[in-house]
């Protein structure tokens, strides 16, 4: 069974447009089997701007369930959930 990608009923409507500006969106859950797991998305160059400036006052850093795509849009969100096998949710 494939994840589905969960997003806020208002996301196209007033967060598409900022999280594609910004790259980053941390709202999102996937659906599988009944669970509803929440996901980071981020594209890699807002990515690589995070990890540096969380660097520069810690030694290390987390981030849960993070998916990275190119850009974060409502469709590479889904496409990259849909490709995630179950060993990804766990």
């Amino acid at each position: 069974m494939k994840a589905k990608l969960v997003l806020p009923e208002e996301f196209d409507d007033y967060y598409a447009w900022e999280v594609e500006e910004k790259g980053v969106f941390f709202r999102a859950t996937a659906k599988l089997d009944g669970r509803e797991i929440p996901l980071t998305f981020y594209n890699p160059i807002r990515l690589a701007q995070d990890i540096e400036e969380e660097f520069r006052s810690r030694h290390s850093m987390a981030i849960s369930n993070l998916v990275i795509v190119q850009r974060v849009t409502r469709d590479n969100m889904t496409a990259a959930v849909e490709a995630m096998g179950p060993e990804f949710f766990g």
